[in-house]
């Protein structure tokens, strides 16, 4: 079991440098168990090469929370901030993690002079849309998806109902 972190000043919240950007495939790899490691760190390097940055929840040196960010300007919102890929270890679920993750992603949005954050969860993941619409987020569309080619390591819960088996919804 692990310790009770909630109130802990030694959880630190940060960006990660580019460096460090591979201690988040472990967490990774729990949205994503059929993909193998190798394919996630190629990915990552593209999606740095984008523009791809990382928050990441650190308790006595071990990553125990991600979230991805990006940054952009849209017609309808203006400048943007994209929370991707929110991902807690299980041993630390419901101790407080997700929401001081969330309370640093804000704060840094509007840091960036960014109006809005957008992210998308799962449509099958109840309990991430309570907690992010107890944190003020609402569900204002649909994100739809074609896949362009067969695709072999789908999360299981991607919504085309023809997804690899064990995957987990992200955010």
């Amino acid at each position: 079991m692990a310790e009770d972190i909630e109130s802990a000043e030694d959880l630190t919240i940060r960006l990660l440098q580019r460096a460090e950007l591979p201690r988040i495939l472990p967490l990774i790899r729990e949205l994503n168990p059929a993909i193998p490691e190798l394919v996630l760190l190629q990915r990552l390097e593209e999606m740095t090469q984008g523009g791809y940055q990382c928050v990441a929840a650190l308790w006595k040196d071990d990553c125990i929370g991600v979230a991805g960010l990006w940054t952009g300007t849209r017609f309808w919102c203006g400048r943007y901030l994209d929370v991707d890929n929110v991902v807690v270890d299980p041993r630390y679920r419901s101790m407080g993690v997700g929401q001081r993750l969330t309370d640093w992603i804000e704060r840094y949005a509007r840091e960036q002079a960014c109006e809005v954050l957008v992210l998308d969860a799962y449509v099958t993941n109840q309990r991430a849309h309570a907690f992010y619409e107890r944190n003020g987020f609402r569900i204002v569309g649909y994100h739809f998806v074609k896949h362009l080619r067969p695709i072999r390591q789908r999360p299981a819960d991607d919504g085309t109902g023809q997804g690899s088996t064990g995957g987990g919804a992200s955010s």
